[in-house]
């Protein structure tokens, strides 16, 4: 290869660095665990990460911690995360995943009822168990919102949980240009009231339950008049 070829090279490769320090999750994902013995070591690796969150927060948590609390070396956590932001990842898309299936399941369900906005608001309950009942979804959301990499796949499950939203609107209120922006606006503001039901300083969080309830019933009213 030529000087300049080797120049060009260099630089390429120092861009490519350069957006991998810009967004974490930009780095090569590592291998999938297939084996049983190495789906126990990524366990072991995520339940640390949970744990090192709740106790520390975001600025606690390196390879290294991961490493010694989940009692394997920092290779291995290598071998399967290239970053702390992919293990991170990895936690919030699983409880990502868990609460758009919950969604999707439920949706399919009130579709039936003919009050389908009562079922809807019950949507709402499990949908505040479910994120309770989750292994460190607080320290996992606080998390969150100190990385803007993480802060993405949040607002991709807005995005999604919109979508679902929107179609239920459609069937259930008829079509209606607004469907999206209205499917968007409850998913954001229904993740903001169960974020601030779930902060340490709320200390009330079935209060916070009940109005976003009743301000969805209305809402979903006004709705189902207007269409």
């Amino acid at each position: 290869m030529t000087d300049r070829g080797e120049k060009k090279l260099a630089a390429k490769r120092s861009r490519a660095a350069d957006a991998r320090r810009a967004n974490p999750l930009d780095a090569p994902k590592r291998r999938r665990p297939k084996q049983e013995r190495s789906k126990t070591t990524v366990e072991q690796i995520l339940n640390a990460a949970i744990a090192i969150l709740a106790e520390g927060g975001f600025e606690a948590i390196t390879m290294l911690t991961i490493a010694n609390r989940a009692g394997v070396s920092i290779a291995a956590v290598y071998s399967y995360f290239p970053n702390k932001h992919h293990v991170l990842a990895h936690l919030a898309r699983s409880h990502l995943e868990e609460r758009l299936v919950l969604l999707e399941t439920e949706f399919r369900q009130i579709r039936s009822r003919p009050d389908w906005i009562d079922g809807y608001c019950d949507v709402l309950v499990d949908l505040w168990r479910l994120r309770v009942g989750q292994a460190g979804s607080v320290a996992l959301r606080q998390a969150m919102h100190a990385s803007p990499s993480l802060w993405e796949i949040d607002q991709e499950g807005n995005r999604r949980a919109a979508q679902l939203v929107a179609g239920l609107l459609r069937d259930m209120a008829g079509d209606d240009d607004n469907r999206e922006v209205q499917g968007r606006l409850i998913a954001e503001y229904v993740t903001a009231a169960l974020d601030y039901a779930q902060d340490a300083a709320t200390t009330d969080p079935d209060a916070v339950l009940r109005e976003l309830t009743k301000l969805t019933r209305a809402y979903l009213q006004t709705l189902l008049v207007a269409g």
